[in-house]
């Protein structure tokens, strides 16, 4: 279904996407934000490539938990603490010494990174936040059938949906609800990130 080696693979594939769209990021957060969510983005990129490339992690859960803590420690805004949360809750539910994962098992590890995620996260889908594609992204994986392709270009596919549908948003949540109507137009930075991270995953399957 899932093996350590094609985790490996689309996380370095989606290590330099989200290098690449740095500046485009920090672009988006200029408009609500400090304009630093790219560098935040990129520092945990490399973060990504480094922790994979090292090959110190043997199974899967072992590999999500390193991640978790590199984006948990990582300087700069929130998105650390929540990228952290959601691959802390994958890890949560994943089997003990597993070098891969079945469809089953792969559902309910998507299950628990919502479920920790909402435990930490009061926004809610249309506050334009990470949640408008991290929310439909996770309940597109776990309702896909099929092999890992499957679940995952489900999940990009349901990304990108969320993440653009947040230029007709107004901002309701956080910091970038300060600027009001001004946030109309442009898409949330925290969506379009995950957005680009769940494409690129899907893409080097």
């Amino acid at each position: 279904m899932l093996t350590l080696e094609m985790l490996e693979k689309m996380l370095l594939a989606a290590a330099v996407e989200l290098e690449e769209k740095s500046k485009m990021l920090c672009e988006l957060d200029s408009v609500a934000g400090d304009g630093d969510h790219g560098v935040t983005i990129a520092r945990m990129a490399e973060s990504m490539k480094n922790k994979v490339e090292a090959h110190d992690s043997d199974n899967i859960k072992d590999l999500l938990d390193d991640l978790s803590m590199a984006f948990m420690n990582s300087n700069g805004g929130s998105a650390g603490p929540l990228w952290g949360t959601v691959f802390g809750g994958l890890a949560d539910a994943a089997p003990e010494d597993a070098k891969e994962v079945s469809l089953e098992e792969l559902h309910a590890m998507l299950a628990q990174a919502k479920e920790d995620f909402e435990d930490i996260s009061k926004a809610k889908i249309g506050d334009k936040t990470m949640v408008d594609a991290l929310y439909p992204a996770l309940e597109a994986g776990m309702a896909a059938e099929g092999d890992a392709k499957a679940v995952f270009a489900a999940m990009g596919k349901a990304a990108a949906e969320g993440a653009e549908k947040t230029a007709d948003m107004v901002a309701r949540f956080g910091r970038a609800k300060n600027v009001g109507e001004r946030s109309l137009g442009t898409k949330d930075p925290g969506a379009t990130s995950i957005s680009i991270l769940l494409t690129a995953m899907a893409a080097a399957i």
